[in-house]
């Protein structure tokens, strides 16, 4: 019984309950209630907490009652406790509930060209298409360079002086040539002298998405882009018209 007694009342202290000073019936009661517990679950629930301070209540010495301040604390605690509890359960339904909201407006996009942040894009062979260089700084040197799927250079484009933001840019399909290039994927790269360094920008090129990928345990939400992969929701800079 030596044993019971202490593991019971070092859970109990766990939990800010102490046995109370009164008779040893008490104890063994708080102790026995505690152990049973333990052996069956890790933590504690409600339930476990109400069993425990009723048999606190239930078994106190008549002569030497439980303090009402040390009572009151412990009510407290609960409260507390069952207040959190309560609270990562609506947190756990409202973020439920966002990415639902999320999947849901992001499978309006099926079908839809998006700006992501990208060095590839894939060309269908006609007209042009456009996109972004994210400047840092200001430049008097702003160059594109368009290779194909092999690693080719197929054009060039000088932007000549920028200032810092974001530039736009077209490209009409064509080769250096003039020829047009054909249908497929194309990397995009923007260069520019930034305080005497030749330095590589970030591009926001166009994408079509084909289909929207979510988990129902949570998570960002995926687009689908044709030839892409799958890129976040958030990452889409801009929506086309």
């Amino acid at each position: 019984m030596t044993t019971a007694v202490n593991s019971g009342a070092s859970i109990l202290s766990q939990y800010a309950i102490s046995p109370t000073s009164g008779s040893s019936t008490a104890a063994s009661a708080a102790a026995t209630a505690t152990a049973a517990a333990a052996a069956t679950q890790q933590t504690l629930g409600e339930n476990d907490f109400l069993t425990m301070m009723m048999a606190q209540l239930q078994n106190q010495d008549p002569l030497n009652p439980m303090d009402n301040s040390a009572f009151v604390a412990q009510l407290a605690q609960f409260s507390q406790v069952s207040g959190i509890q309560n609270l990562n359960t609506t947190m756990s339904s409202l973020s439920s509930n966002m990415t639902s909201n999320q999947a849901l407006q992001a499978s309006s996009l099926i079908g839809k060209q998006v700006y992501v942040n990208s060095s590839q894009a894939v060309y269908n062979g006609q007209g042009s298409f456009s996109g972004f260089v994210t400047l840092p700084q200001s430049t008097d040197n702003l160059t594109l360079q368009v290779s194909d799927a092999s690693g080719a250079v197929v054009q060039q484009i000088a932007l000549g002086t920028q200032a810092a933001g974001s530039v736009p840019f077209t490209w009409n399909g064509s080769s250096s040539s003039g020829a047009s290039v054909p249908a497929g994927t194309y990397q995009i790269t923007a260069t520019a002298d930034i305080a005497g360094k030749n330095t590589q920008l970030a591009t926001v090129l166009p994408a079509s998405v084909n289909s929207v990928s979510f988990s129902s345990s949570g998570g960002a939400v995926q687009l689908n882009l044709q030839g892409l992969g799958t890129t976040p929701l958030s990452s889409v800079q801009q929506i086309a018209q």
